[in-house]
């Protein structure tokens, strides 16, 4: 199963239910990341000059495999893994890997309260709920400015932030999400642990994609094609699921992220 890379930016939030094992690595300390941050910012935030172009065919599932090898660093999300494989990966990019972690993490921390992240240029707006519609959401509140700024991976501005929201509860800050622009392969400093997904988009000349219908298919006069990448970073306290491909629910419960009632339901959820 092949596609033609031709890359968008708008986002199709469907993912598949998600699952847990128990495989965990502890992130760095704060005098660690206080140590390293600044020298790493150069190797691994810098904006890219001369961005890697996309190949003709960026996600190919061999017959019968029902998904990407643990090595592959990126493809559409429902073929790429849930987690990543933290033994494939080496030293350096696992220390890589959690360092991105720790400054992203510190760098988002001033937009935990939703309101802030609105004061400074997030589109924080929900949709209406459906009547008894109590179903986890991931909001992913972009920032138009910084997506149209062409810096890639730089956690000072991200592209979205991600917020949990239930019903009769404030949206509280999850994650990060950063995408890169159409042709562009994002970096994988951490290797195998970092990947980069993309989803299967209508897209329109030059406007942004959109998911398609229901049926599959897309409205007249767009193109079934795949979308440009984006990378998740989720707060969880482990570098395993903190890179989840999608939402790590059971590790979001575990971290208290989400409330007990979402949690004993399963966590159902929609992303927004």
């Amino acid at each position: 199963m092949s596609y033609t890379r031709v890359s968008v930016f708008k986002r199709s939030r469907l993912s598949p239910v998600d699952t847990f094992t128990r495989s965990r690595e502890k992130l760095p300390g704060l005098k660690t990341v206080v140590a390293l941050a600044g020298a790493l910012f150069l190797l691994v935030w810098a904006p890219a000059a001369t961005p890697a172009a996309a190949p003709a065919a960026l996600c190919t599932l061999k017959p019968r495999q029902a998904q990407l090898a643990p090595e592959t660093l990126r493809g559409l999300a429902h073929h790429l893994r849930q987690y990543p494989d933290l033994a494939i990966a080496t030293t350096a990019q696992r220390r890589a890997a959690r360092l991105l972690l720790a400054r992203i993490r510190h760098t988002t921390a001033r937009w935990r309260d939703v309101t802030k992240a609105a004061a400074s240029g997030f589109d924080t707006h929900l949709a209406r709920r459906a009547p008894g519609d109590d179903a986890v959401g991931y909001l992913h509140a972009e920032h138009r400015l910084y997506s149209a700024d062409k810096r890639i991976l730089d956690p000072l501005r991200p592209e979205s932030l991600i917020y949990a929201t239930e019903s009769g509860r404030r949206p509280r800050l999850v994650g990060a999400m950063f995408s890169v622009p159409r042709g562009v392969l994002g970096p994988t400093p951490g290797g195998a642990i970092d990947r980069w997904h993309s989803h299967i988009v209508c897209r329109r000349g030059d406007k942004r994609g959109l998911a398609p219908l229901a049926s599959g298919t897309c409205p007249s006069g767009s193109t079934l094609t795949q979308g440009s990448e984006m990378l998740h970073v989720w707060f969880t306290s482990d570098l395993r699921s903190a890179f989840a491909v999608h939402a790590p629910v059971p590790e979001l419960c575990r971290d208290g992220l989400l409330t007990p009632k979402a949690c004993r339901a399963g966590a159902q959820r929609h992303e927004m």
